[in-house]
């Protein structure tokens, strides 16, 4: 299995997967031009990515779907409600149909999907777990809180992508609108860093490899996040030899992670 960050923020999101030698987005708010270099850039192909997979209605998160799934032939998978909210964006696109039992998963060849719901303002938003060739991968990004639930989905994998978005006292001082700050950081909202360190801190028994993604450009800083994951796991005795911890870049691509 094989996983790269092409950007994650709110300017643009989308993760490759490479499992069962299929490609498969999450996401993408990119353009196909600006996607296409990005890939190049780390030695892969926009005609490697077969799937597409949708967490949720959000422009940073679709704009970019209709446009790639034409130009590649891909198939679009999301919750018959989020499809609905978005598939008058994406114009004619290759559909896997609705399926009112999304979230008790699916298989693409010898791919496991395993939708789970995530707390965020936006229509049926959901992260996803992914298992092939005996590896698993898990993504929750836009969630306003970690749920028991979320954790069991999360837990017991190879890697782990989990959002860790602003430092709560950047937010408040910050020149956001009361009204958005509110927003961010209602339970429907985005992760802080204190609320991503906890996370990790319950999912680290079981998982050694985290990535934390969509950091607010406005409102958090790479090396905040990465100390209070790290301060976390400080606590319960885990070193940098136990766990390995990467923040994603907005717009650079990650390494390719190999697992």
């Amino acid at each position: 299995m094989r996983i790269c960050s092409l950007g994650s923020g709110s300017k643009g999101n989308c993760i490759y997967i490479n499992v069962e030698g299929q490609g498969i987005v999450i996401d993408n708010g990119l353009t196909c031009k600006e996607l296409d270099s990005r890939m190049k850039s780390v030695g892969l192909e926009l005609c490697d990515i077969k799937h597409i997979l949708v967490t949720h209605d959000h422009s940073d998160h679709i704009k970019g779907i209709g446009t790639l799934a034409r130009k590649i032939n891909a198939t679009i998978y999301a919750h018959p409600q989020c499809f609905g909210v978005i598939k008058g964006r994406l114009g004619d696109v290759d559909y896997c149909g609705d399926n009112d039992n999304y979230e008790n998963g699916f298989n693409i060849g010898g791919i496991y999907i395993k939708p789970f719901r995530t707390p965020h303002d936006a229509t049926y938003s959901v992260g996803y777990r992914i298992e092939g060739e005996g590896k698993s991968f898990a993504l929750a990004t836009d969630l306003g809180v970690v749920t028991d639930s979320i954790l069991k989905h999360l837990s017991n994998t190879d890697l782990t992508i989990i959002e860790s978005n602003h430092d709560i006292q950047m937010l408040k001082r910050g020149s956001y609108p009361m009204q958005l700050k509110f927003r961010i950081l209602s339970n429907r909202g985005h992760l802080a860093n204190i609320e991503t360190a906890k996370a990790i801190e319950a999912l680290a028994p079981t998982c050694k490899r985290f990535l934390l993604a969509h950091l607010s450009e406005d409102n958090n800083l790479k090396e905040l996040a990465y100390k209070e994951t790290s301060t976390a796991l400080a606590r319960i005795g885990a070193t940098t030899g136990d766990i390995m911890l990467d923040v994603l870049d907005q717009y650079v691509p990650s390494k390719i992670y190999d697992i």
